[in-house]
């Protein structure tokens, strides 16, 4: 599956404020807290303070996660060097955005314009968010799971050797040879013309009757185990087929197949949720371009699992 990633900005906590303030053209000068970062934070914790504002423990762990340092849910504490290594980073920028406010660069054009794109950023991240964590959940990931084995069913695997070689004729005498005790993984290595297999006897591997071409699959799934086919032709060449085993298809529990599944629950979510704005919403484009209900961007849709 392409994937869809979900990016947190660092600034989070340092623009919004700004951004509310610079947009509504107010002045900010004087302000005791003029990044606004007293707001009541349930739950967190003040891990610095820098000329009276404040830095959260959750501003270190957004910094880690767009590092990509650390992983969702993982665990940070002081202990860990990412942690201070974070923190330092966050003081820095905290420092030099003080230092703006008092030049007033927040009050310029510039600045207001950069910041109204953040916070407008921000926003869209933040709904993408809250629309996978109801959608996007174990109930949901373990459900989609279950769709799929259902839809597999008694689905079957062959494991199959192959000769390919130029004519009908000599495919006709290999076949021959083999049914008189010939050994098939010798005379593929010999006489088969496929480069993919021949220097391992012609072994095709387990497949599944949708992953192979449909003539060879065909074949390979109406013999049994043991049985050789009869010549066929497709554009490599003849084919005579061996049938060396048969398994029900093997099932990955979900754990192996769960980053597939939420990749595909995400970007299906996503544009769920954008054909659905796209299509309430007004939107006059001035290019004379037709606007497109997918983001070209994110339009790379990943595999279904």
């Amino acid at each position: 599956m392409t994937k869809i990633t979900l990016k947190f900005f660092l600034v989070a906590s340092l623009l919004s404020g700004l951004a509310l303030g610079a947009c509504q053209g107010g002045p900010m000068v004087g302000e005791k807290t003029p990044l606004n970062t007293k707001i009541v934070r349930l739950g967190d914790t003040v891990v610095a303070e820098v000329d009276g504002t404040s830095i959260y423990l959750s501003d270190i762990e957004h910094a880690a996660l767009t590092k990509g340092t650390i992983t969702p849910g993982q665990p940070l504490t002081p202990k860990d060097p990412v942690f201070q290594t974070m923190l330092d980073e966050l003081i820095d920028q905290r420092l030099l955005a003080l230092e703006a406010l008092r030049r007033s660069l927040d009050q310029n054009d510039e600045t207001r314009r950069r910041l109204a794109v953040a916070r407008e950023r921000i926003l869209a991240n933040v709904v993408v968010e809250k629309l996978l964590a109801e959608k996007v959940t174990d109930e949901s990931v373990k459900r989609m799971y279950d769709e799929q084995r259902a839809l597999q069913g008694n689905a079957e695997q062959v494991r199959a050797r192959q000769i390919v070689v130029e004519t009908e004729e000599l495919a006709n005498e290999l076949k021959d040879l083999v049914e008189k005790g010939g050994d098939f993984s010798a005379l593929a290595k010999e006489f088969s013309t496929d480069p993919s297999t021949r220097d391992i006897g012609g072994d095709l591997g387990y497949f599944s009757e949708n992953a192979m071409e449909e003539v060879i699959a065909s074949t390979a799934f109406s013999l049994e185990k043991g049985a050789i086919s009869e010549p066929f032709k497709t554009g490599d060449g003849w084919h005579i087929l061996t049938i060396l085993d048969r398994r029900a298809m093997p099932r990955p529990d979900i754990k192996t197949v769960r980053p597939e599944i939420v990749s595909f629950m995400t970007y299906e979510e996503i544009q769920k949720l954008l054909k659905s704005l796209r299509a309430n919403s007004d939107i006059q484009l001035k290019t004379g371009k037709k606007s497109s209900a997918v983001n070209p961007e994110t339009s790379e849709k990943p595999d279904a699992p």
